[in-house]
This record gives C-alpha cells, structure tokens and sequence, in this order.
C-alpha cells in the first residue's frame, strides 16, 4: 500500500487530455480546479490508503479501472461500499463525499469507472454491462484478502439506476442499495416506458436526453469531452434524430434510443428494468417530486414483492438534490422551510444494519415531503391507505365537482410555435438557462394554444398524495399530436404555479407497443398520467388544469404528419378538440 496523498493526480491528468479530444468548454481553469479539488481530497483522507487504477478484468477480458481505499484502522476484514459511475471517478463530486464518510466508518471503499468510460476499456452503453460488470465487481471485492464479503452500493442518477439493474440479478455479496434519482432505471416496468427517464408518456425528454447525450454520451475513453452547444439551434434540428450527430463526431446511443422506443426487448437487452425483474437485496430508494418519483415508486412496488426491507424517501427537490432545497428555501418558486434529514446518516445506518453493523434508521416504509405544508410525513403504503378519490371535472372553462357536459373547447398546436417550458422535471440538460422545479406559469397562460380549466376557490385546505391523472376525450384533425396536462396551484394573488405535469402521444394510447394513429375528427378518450404527489393547497386557492400540444424543449415536438416523429422533416399544425374530461385525484 501507498500513502493516499502520493496518488492519483496522473489519472486525474489523463481525464483531462480526455476531455480535450472534443473541445472542452470547460477550458484550463476547469481542470485546475478539479486538479485541486482532487488534491485536498487525497490529503484530507490521510492516513487512509489508496491503491489507484487497479484494471479489474470483466469476464469478457476488458479491464475497468477501479480505485481502492482502504482504512487504516487494523482491522484484518471489513465490509465494503462500491460506487460505479460514467462521469470520472477522479473528478466527480460524489466521489469525494462518499468516501471519506465511509471510511470513516470502517468500509472499505471502491470507485469504478464503468465500461468505455475515462480509465476504462471496452464501449460504453446505459446499460447492458451494467449487470455482469457490477457482479464482476463484487467478485473481484469478495476475494480479497480483506473483505468479509459484504458489499454495499450507493450513489444518484447513473450511479443509482446502475445499482438497480445490478439488484435485478440479485447477486449474494449485493446486502444493500442506496439509489437516489434512479427512476431512470425503469424500462418496461408497469407499461411506462420511461428507461433513462428520458421518455414520457412516449414523447422523448428531448432538453434531458439531447443534453445529456450531446454532452455525456461518449462511448470510449477517446470520446470523453462535451462540445460547444448552440442550444436554442440544436434542439431545434430536423431531423431530430440527427440533432446530437451535428453536436458531437463520436457515435452515441442517442439514435438507439429513437429508433427502438416501441421494442420492449430492446429495452430488456439494455438492461432495464421489466415486469419479469425479482429483487432480493434490501433497498433504500430516495429521489424527488420533481425528479423521477413515479418511476421509483413504481420500481420500489415492485421489490417488495420479493425483497425485505425496502424504504422510500421522496424530498421536494430536483434531479440529485437532497439538501439542497432546505439550504436555498426553495424549489423552483415554492418555499421549502421544513426540516432537511440527516441523509448521510440514514444512509449510512441503513447500510450498517444491512451489513451487521448497527442499527438501522428508524423510518416507515415510505417517507415524503408534503410541499406546501413544508413537512416530512410516513405511510405504511403508496398511495397511503387512508387516502380518498377526490375527482373534477371539466366544465366549460372551470374544474367543478359535478359531471355536467361541456361545450367543446379548441386551440391549434404549432410544432413551428411550440409551447415553451416553464420549469418541472428537467435534468442534465447541460443549459444553464432551463429552470426546473415548480414554476409561476402565468407568463404562458395567455396562449391560444394553451386551454385553462379553474375550480372555484377552494373551502378548506386540499392534501392531495399519490398518483394523478387525468381522463380526457378529444378530436384531432390530423394523424397525430401530443397532449400535455399540468396542475397548477393559483393563489389568490393569481400566482399559478406547477404542482405537476404529464403528457401523451396519443398515437400510442393503446401502449406504447401499439401505435395506432387518429383517424381524423374521430373522438377518443385518453389516459394521461400526471406522476406522483405530496402536496398541500391551501383554502382559498384554486386548483387549475393545462391543456397544450407541447412543451417544448421539455419535449420533443411533434411533427404530427403521422410519420416518424424523430426522422421526419416537415411540420404541420393541428387542431385539437377537448369534448370532455375528468381529473382524477387522492386526498389525505
């Protein structure tokens, strides 16, 4: 072993030439920074030992580069906590936040790079080696000489859904998970069809998805860097499907991931998530309202099935924020003044209780943050059991409690004019001009192309928790278009701010692997899911429900000639009849 403060910096070195091979935006002074900030990590964990760079052989002969550190604390076997990721084990911030608090609990600690990714051979893809590489992984920690055989993983976004697809084959070392943001593991779990969480409701997440691909989706080491991106230009290019080629040389799996969108056993063969998936390793799911809850609460259904100890935390925050939201006082534009939890350690008990360590935390089943309300609440169950429906209906311009028939209500969507994004669930666009989170939307609810149904003002206050969603019969005089529904809560002062969103390419109404395109002018009556919710209203507010074409670049447009939305060229408008509709709700 060598002392942790002599390693390191020359793969730290060799991630930056990486970065260098497509024009780094980032530039000198970003890689000085990480230089440093690289530096007083290594020196901080003094005197704890680091071996850097080991190449651990993958059963099909690549080698991954993985860096070990190890405790100096005596002791002959320990448990260890594994973190594998595609952004830079030498660089990336979670990195130099996980380690020092477990070794400082007495786990070894081991960082990977995954396959095709800066120090690693092979070609990189999310994620059909994240199984067989994360088990090799376990193996390879199980033999040494100072493991107990216990392994623990930990960590958000890729580094959490990666974690999920490696529970998936349920290797024996794997005690405990903690994925955080990883609703993107989803494939065709539940009908959803949201792998990557870069599809909803089968429209492609297009600000997410382009922005990651464009800047992430290197597949080799070679191909590390992110370009320079004009992205008002670029999410706008057609063919969509050529949007990250113009961006990038280097092939990604951007054009995959269109291509096979209605494919359930493509998504099966990359390694997502699927009805047909049993779990049996203890799990600590934690992600946000404005992230992917739903995904992580439809996976974490699907765990207790077959696996013990499973725990959700939802938090009111964005893509991989747990603290944050309580450090700023906000998401979005809603307050957040509650209490943040200790989350290092509850995850940090949870894996000692797994692992025999200690005690676990004390928490229930599933634990949310009910926003507004700027609390922490527990159920035994999701939806909670001692919920209710509360259901509206639309009624000419308003959402009211009765059934009675409206008159119908048109607008005309433009894919040329799309309805501009106002916030919600965004992430990794790359765009640091794209807000996210719950959003005022006022300053588009004067569009034509954007219909508003409002309840009166509400008598008391309305806790509304669980899934939402909303039935809808409509007309369309073409082959295609998409439906976008938000909830918004309007204050008395007019402030109509996002509670939640969903949407729908109504071709696939009968499953996304069964698209079926409208006949002309003909009514149908859709199912749009709105996601998941904790979320209180208070007495006087009023409950309003968007009804748009787009959303746009949260989503990709649609050219709604009926062709292939991510090869076609031309655009044409539509015009979309709302004949009637109902919104389906739980209050607790």
């Amino acid at each position: 072993m060598i002392s942790i403060a002599l390693l390191g910096l020359g793969a730290l070195a060799a991630g930056a030439v990486a970065y260098a091979t497509l024009g780094d935006p980032r530039g000198d002074l970003w890689r000085l920074r990480q230089h440093q900030k690289q530096r007083a990590f290594l020196k901080e964990l003094s005197p704890a030992t680091r071996q850097s760079d080991l190449m651990i052989p993958m059963r099909d002969g690549m080698r991954l580069a993985t860096d070990l550190y190890l405790p100096a604390d005596g002791a002959e076997t320990r448990a260890a906590v594994l973190l594998r990721l595609p952004y830079n084990k030498n660089a990336f911030g979670s990195v130099r936040h996980y380690v020092p608090i477990y070794l400082a609990r007495g786990y070894a600690v081991v960082v990977q790079d995954m396959r095709g990714r800066y120090g690693s051979e092979g070609v990189f893809a999310p994620y059909p080696n994240a199984a067989t590489d994360g088990a090799d992984a376990l193996d390879w920690i199980t033999r040494q000489d100072w493991s107990d055989g216990q392994v623990a993983t930990i960590g958000c976004s890729a580094l959490g859904e990666s974690q999920i697809v490696l529970a998936a084959h349920r290797p024996p070392a794997l005690k405990a998970i903690v994925p955080m943001g990883a609703g993107g593991a989803i494939g065709t779990a539940f009908g959803t069809y949201g792998a990557f969480g870069f599809f909803e409701g089968g429209i492609f997440a297009l600000a997410s998805g382009f922005g990651w691909f464009a800047t992430e989706g290197g597949k080799s080491s070679a191909h590390m860097g992110s370009p320079r991106i004009d992205y008002a230009t670029a999410l706008r290019t057609l063919p969509l499907r050529d949007a990250v080629a113009a961006a990038r040389p280097d092939p990604t799996d951007f054009e995959a991931f269109l291509d096979h969108f209605e494919e359930p056993e493509f998504w099966n063969l990359e390694g997502f998530i699927s009805d047909q998936d049993r779990f049996e390793t203890p799990a600590l799911m934690v992600d946000n309202w404005y992230d992917g809850a739903r995904e992580t609460l439809l996976m974490s259904r699907q765990m207790r099935r077959t696996a013990p100890d499973q725990h959700v935390i939802i938090g009111p925050g964005t893509h991989c924020e747990a603290e944050a939201p309580f450090d700023r006082g906000r998401v979005g534009d809603l307050p957040v003044t509650g209490e943040a939890l200790d989350f290092d350690e509850i995850f940090a008990r949870f894996i000692d209780a797994q692992t025999g360590r200690g005690p676990g935390p004390d928490l229930p089943p599933y634990l949310v943050y009910v926003l507004g309300a700027d609390a922490w609440r527990g159920a035994e169950d999701w939806p909670p059991q001692d919920t209710t429906a509360r259901v509206f209906h639309l009624a000419g311009d308003r959402l009211a409690a009765d059934g009675a028939p409206m008159a119908p209500r048109s607008f005309v969507s433009d894919p040329a004019d799309p309805v501009p994004t106002l916030g919600g669930a965004i992430c990794c666009t790359g765009d640091p001009d794209l807000k996210t989170g719950p959003i005022d939307q006022r300053p588009i609810e004067g569009r034509a192309d954007l219909l508003l149904f409002t309840s009166d003002p509400l008598e008391a206050p309305l806790v509304l928790a669980g899934p939402m969603r909303a039935e809808v019969t409509v007309a369309v005089d073409a082959p295609d278009a998409d439906l976008v529904l938000r909830l918004t809560d309007v204050a008395p002062d007019g402030m109509s701010r996002t509670i939640q969103e969903g949407a729908l390419r109504l071709r696939y109404r009968k499953g996304f692997d069964a698209p079926d395109l409208l006949e002309p002018g003909v009514p149908v009556t859709v199912s749009v899911d709105l996601r998941d919710i904790a979320y209180r209203l208070e007495a006087g507010h009023r409950l309003r429900l968007h009804v748009a074409g787009s959303s746009f670049p949260r989503l990709a447009r649609n050219p709604q000639t009926g062709g292939d939305p991510y090869r076609e060229t031309e655009l044409r408008k539509a015009e979309i009849t709302v004949l009637g509709g109902r919104v389906i709700l739980r209050e607790w």
